[in-house]
């Protein structure tokens, strides 16, 4: 498990770097490009973030935890779906040790669709299940150039628990503006330029795989 989450997100780093890159990997998908550059004139001017949890970014796991997992993610990446599984057994193995928080920094033209159902079912208590849901079925809805609301709306009706009628209040009652806003200026701020990137205990994941990650957070279970 480790070592193909580490060709993948190898992978995911090489996209990010070159720009454009189609990759075949051993898992017969295309691994897409899921980056925004930065130019001269988009740099922020604002001080560098020193704590990347948000009070409004869901988390999982106790938050007095001595490490911190944040994720920067996009429901539409492919490659934040192929870690995504990953991710949820680690986050089963650290169980009461390490906080996982996701934000979100949309790069595609439904990302900001699929972060408003996530943020519905939020309400709901069931932000794991809708976004893994998401994932699994992100080549239904993802990569579209028409707006694909309806679908994602779908797709979530599929999940178990879940109240409809709630759900589409929720949806209809809420602005993720300016949550995208904060993760987005916050994210670029400490030097996201793509998805997914790591940060444990506000420190980015250099180096994008499983070994990585893990070495990390024992390091800071040890401290």
């Amino acid at each position: 498990m480790k070592k193909e989450l580490k060709y993948l997100m190898i992978i995911a780093a090489a996209v990010t770097a070159i720009g454009f890159v189609a990759v075949i990997a051993l898992f017969g998908f295309e691994v897409k490009p899921e980056s925004k550059s930065i130019g001269k004139n988009e740099t922020p001017s604002y001080p560098m973030i020193t704590n990347l949890v948000a009070v409004h970014s869901f988390s999982h796991g106790p938050k007095d935890a001595k490490v911190t997992v944040v994720e920067f993610f996009d429901p539409e990446c492919e490659s934040c779906a192929m870690v995504s599984p990953y991710i949820k057994k680690e986050m089963k193995f650290y169980e009461g040790k390490v906080q996982w928080v996701f934000r979100y920094m949309p790069l595609h033209r439904n990302s900001k669709a699929a972060v408003a159902a996530l943020e519905a079912a939020r309400k709901q208590n069931l932000f794991v299940e809708a976004m893994e849901l998401l994932f699994e079925k992100q080549k239904e809805w993802g990569e579209q150039q028409e707006p694909m609301n309806e679908k994602i709306n779908q797709i979530l009706f599929g999940l178990n628990g879940l109240n409809k009628d709630q759900y589409l209040k929720d949806l209809a009652n809420q602005n993720i503006d300016e949550i995208l806003k904060q993760d987005e200026i916050e994210g670029r701020q400490a030097g996201v330029k793509g998805t997914p990137t790591f940060f444990v205990n506000n420190k980015m994941l250099e180096a994008l795989d499983l070994d990585s990650l893990i070495a990390k957070i024992n390091e800071g279970l040890n401290q």
